[in-house]
């Protein structure tokens, strides 16, 4: 009898075996490979069919899940043992599809940084019928409310599609593509430009002053210092003009302009309201 317990865990034993061998090679088509690997502060995991649930790690990721998070929250998705996406805050994807090849997701707002190695599979970013794949490559990935896409690649090269006239983004290129219009390739610089014109008077009577500059297209251009803060964001060419108000006395203004890939720049000024000085005029005497 015993012997023929053996013999029947000796079975199942190599059932099992062989269950979880067809299931990783065939059953899944490697959707197991992709799952929440680590969350931080507040992120959901909103499945396909409509549930909304706190993201976890060591989650599954299947086909139409989506991924939110909200505030400063983040989660590090993982493809295999060598394919990392942050999902940054304030940021949503959703996933394509999931197969052994690799994953794609659509990055539906906010930032995604990818890092993939040989092996691991291809990582597709979509954003607006504009794709980024890479199978070997650092990169990040921003979309903003506009659909400006913000693309940088720290190593490697990503393959881009659905971009007039670009094809691919080597490691120490940005590229920045406007949902219309031309997109913008430049080489990746540790400094964002912002060159302001048509400075502002030093001393005025007038309640308000205009800034304007360029920058980065699509940067978040903010004046501090005036009566309260004001932002604009760059358009297309990254040129900004904003209209800030100013407090009686020195008004020591303060831009900062942020690039849609992080990067800073500031620059100041400082503008004088006096609307207790006398008016220049002529006096005629007969």
């Amino acid at each position: 009898m015993k012997r023929d317990w053996l013999g029947v865990f000796a079975v199942l034993a190599i059932l099992a075996v062989g269950f979880v061998a067809y299931d990783l090679l065939f059953g899944s088509d490697g959707a197991d490979r992709f799952r929440i690997v680590s969350v931080a502060g507040d992120v959901t995991h909103v499945r396909a069919g409509g549930a909304d649930e706190p993201a976890l790690p060591g989650e599954r990721l299947s086909t139409g899940d989506r991924i939110v998070s909200k505030g400063e929250g983040s989660a590090v998705l993982g493809l295999g043992d060598d394919a990392r996406i942050t999902v940054g805050p304030k940021s949503s994807v959703e996933v394509l599809g999931v197969s052994a090849e690799g994953v794609q997701l659509e990055l539906e707002g906010g930032n995604v940084q990818a890092t993939v190695r040989p092996g691991s599979g291809r990582v597709g970013v979509v954003a607006d019928g504009r794709e980024l794949v890479a199978t070997d490559a650092d990169f990040t990935a921003v979309r903003d409310e506009d659909g400006t896409l913000a693309v940088s690649t720290v190593r490697g090269e990503v393959a881009v599609t659905g971009l007039e006239g670009v094809s691919s983004l080597p490691a120490g290129e940005e590229l920045i593509a406007p949902r219309e219009g031309s997109p913008l390739r430049a080489p990746a610089s540790e400094a964002l430009l912002l060159a302001l014109r048509d400075a502002a008077p030093p001393r005025t009577r007038e309640p308000e002053v205009e800034v304007s500059g360029s920058t980065s297209p699509g940067a978040t251009v903010t004046v501090r210092g005036g009566k309260r803060p004001v932002s604009t964001r760059a358009g297309k060419d990254g040129s900004f003009r904003v209209t800030v108000s100013l407090a009686e006395g020195d008004n020591p203004l303060q831009i900062r302009a942020e690039s849609l890939l992080g990067k800073s720049a500031e620059a100041s000024m400082v503008v004088n309201r006096d609307t207790t000085a006398p008016s220049v005029g002529v006096s005629l005497e007969f």
